[in-house]
């Protein structure tokens, strides 16, 4: 695994481990203060369902890195090395297209709310703050597409036919 690769990796995780451990952990105090103390509060459960779904797209792209995403294979196994080839091809080409929709309009989005002045009830933060997670989300998808097609081109299906190929499953 190069440096550039490790990078990356250690960014998704420690973002992905970082929103979702903030957020769950402002949830838990949100609980105590509300049931406990009787004293909620009214700026957490927005930030809190904010972080979490960040989290969430930022795992996106742990999720594809690590296989963790579902796949039905039930027809793909019965294909010949060739066609499973072809197959991965073509659905990592489309998950690549996919990703370029996204960010392309992830970014029309986080301008919209940027040009309209939207601002959340509770917090009175930006939305297109909120917003930037799409297009980098969307980026850190394309980069593990672009990844796996690369990993499929360079790959002889015909010397792996007989083993697991789990690494080679299609994105549909």
């Amino acid at each position: 695994m190069s440096k550039t690769n490790k990078m990356f990796s250690l960014i998704e995780d420690v973002s992905s481990t970082l929103f979702l451990v903030v957020g769950l952990g402002l949830m838990f105090y949100e609980v105590v203060m509300r049931y406990v103390f009787d004293s909620p509060t009214t700026w957490i459960n927005e930030t809190a369902s904010i972080l979490v779904v960040w989290a969430i797209l930022l795992g996106l792209s742990v999720g594809l890195r690590d296989n963790h995403h579902i796949s039905v294979d039930i027809f793909y196994v019965l294909f010949p090395p060739q066609i499973r080839k072809a197959i991965d091809m073509f659905a990592n080409v489309a998950c690549i297209l996919f990703c370029i929709f996204f960010v392309y309009n992830g970014c029309v989005l986080v301008l919209h709310t940027l040009e309209s002045g939207q601002v959340t009830m509770d917090t009175r933060i930006p939305m297109w703050i909120y917003y930037t997670v799409v297009p980098i989300s969307g980026l850190m998808f394309m980069v593990r597409f672009i990844e796996r097609l690369i990993r499929v081109w360079k790959t002889d299906y015909h010397r792996t036919a007989g083993e697991d190929m789990n690494e080679h499953h299609s994105a549909f």
